[in-house]
């Protein structure tokens, strides 16, 4: 009868092996049942069964498998492994990692528990402590990928790029087709600057996997710092011919385009962006700024507004909200909204500058001089302030400061023409006004001449957002 009981109970066994290797993880798991009906005292069965339950994700039983094969063998590191990785998956970190110390205090050369350990450790924030864990797998086995993939992340998330990278390169030399090495490597790279690099390797991933969507946005965010903004706009493409709701590829599509000049074809893509994302505030705001660089400014006034809504405190949105205003002839309106952008932010010295723009417009001279030199306290190299401030001083009939402030605007810009002029022309009165005064002429004060604004409100201010930086996450 014992015979006839090993006999059926090593049925079962082989059968709930091959189920499980079928992937058919619930009918394997009957089969391991029936053995230990038969054989309770069989760890290895227990262990197989914990290694079933795990692959169904129900970790918790898998636990109490793994506990059961552990109490009838203590010294089986296998089982101290598997029950780690099984806590591991319950986020019970700590735990894990005492069952794989365990496991190494057995076999000290388990490379794969060193490994594992590694992972638990990274989930608990011990980055140096994971590295040094999957430095400890590498010394047993020089050519695991995993470890070496995993380590670069560890590098990554300590700030030590090319280490990273090093240890990307070392998982791809050992697993030549390695995507998401690739794919990390291409990050860092990027991450760190080396743009042309990332390029290529982000082309590697595509070779391996043509609809890793993640890949293909990351590379037109690539190719859109390298100037390459047709290229990027592919790229982006292919992203979304993949997945269409990646917001961010629509976004950062927008903004490629209004790097061309294709202002309509921005303001698109940030409509399809704001449709998947509406509360996207650098998506309001980059709309605007199309809007506005196609000469819509009370449209583009609405959609400052709604970037505002999101975020009141958006200096940048308030500075160019007041451009627009300033362009429509709005001074008084433009006033108060440079005046918030330097609320929120006080050292744009851009803001400061339109302010007096716009002040000078309403022949609020004092205080246009005022605001010029507050951006120029900020950045004294500001020409256009310097020749603004020469202006309103020329307005004042203070001939010879005027001149000290284009002569500070030259000194900055020698190739600026209408300084040069309206330096002549303060010249000019100034010469004119001491003569005057010497031969004591009854005819007046030679009137201040009204002069327009050298240079309207630096456009340069109203740039685009930077990309949103959104990289589908590192995978571990």
């Amino acid at each position: 009868m014992s015979q006839h009981l090993d006999s059926e109970a090593e049925f079962f066994l082989q059968q709930g092996l091959q189920l499980s290797r079928a992937g058919a993880f619930e009918d394997a798991l009957l089969s391991l049942d029936r053995v230990l009906h038969l054989h309770p005292d069989r760890h290895d069965v227990w262990h197989t069964r914990g290694v079933t339950l795990s692959e169904l994700g129900h970790y918790e039983d898998a636990v109490a498998s793994f506990n059961q094969a552990i109490d009838l063998e203590p010294h089986a590191p296998e089982a101290l492994n598997s029950r780690g990785i099984a806590l591991y998956n319950l986020r019970s970190y700590e735990e894990a990692i005492a069952s794989y110390d365990k496991a190494i205090k057995l076999r000290p050369n388990f490379h794969q528990a060193w490994h594992n350990r590694g992972n638990a450790l990274d989930k608990s924030g011990c980055y140096e402590e994971a590295l040094k864990s999957y430095d400890k797998t590498l010394e047993f086995e020089p050519d695991y990928s995993k470890s070496w993939y995993n380590r670069g992340i560890i590098l990554y998330k300590l700030g030590r790029y090319q280490a990273a990278t090093d240890s990307y390169d070392q998982a791809i030399k050992y697993r030549p087709h390695y995507s998401h090495a690739w794919y990390n490597r291409a990050n860092t790279l990027n991450q760190i600057g080396h743009h042309r690099e990332a390029l290529s390797s982000y082309d590697r991933v595509l070779t391996i996997k043509p609809e890793w969507y993640g890949a293909w946005y990351n590379r037109g965010n690539v190719l859109h710092k390298l100037g390459r903004h047709e290229e990027a706009i592919y790229s982006y493409n292919k992203a979304l011919a993949i997945n269409a709701t990646l917001y961010e590829a629509w976004y950062n599509r927008g903004n490629a385009f209004d790097a061309l000049g294709r202002y309509d074809e921005a303001i698109e893509s940030y409509r399809k962006a704001l449709d998947l994302k509406p509360n996207l505030r650098e998506a309001w705001y980059n709309w605007g700024s199309a809007l506005y660089k196609s000469g819509c400014y009370r449209e583009a006034i609405a959609s400052y507004d709604r970037a505002l809504k999101l975020n009141p405190g958006f200096a940048k949105a308030w500075f160019s909200r007041g451009s627009a205003l300033r362009k429509l002839g709005l001074y008084a309106e433009a006033i108060a909204s440079y005046d918030k952008a330097v609320q929120f932010q006080p050292e744009m010295s851009e803001a400061w500058y339109c302010r007096g723009i716009a002040l000078g417009h309403l022949g609020q001279n004092e205080a246009a001089i005022e605001s010029y030199d507050r951006a120029i306290s900020i950045n004294p190299d500001f020409h256009p302030a310097w020749y603004s401030r020469g202006s309103a001083l020329g307005h004042l009939g203070d001939y010879q400061s005027a001149v000290a402030s284009y002569d500070k605007a030259l000194e900055i810009k020698p190739n600026f023409p209408d300084a040069q002029s309206r330096r002549t022309l303060a010249l000019d009165h100034n010469q004119s006004l001491q003569a005057s005064a010497h031969t004591n002429s009854n005819e007046g004060r030679i009137a201040a001449e009204r002069t327009d604004e050298a240079s309207s409100c630096s456009d340069r201010a109203l740039n685009t957002e930077e990309p949103v930086r959104s990289s589908p996450p590192l995978h571990t």
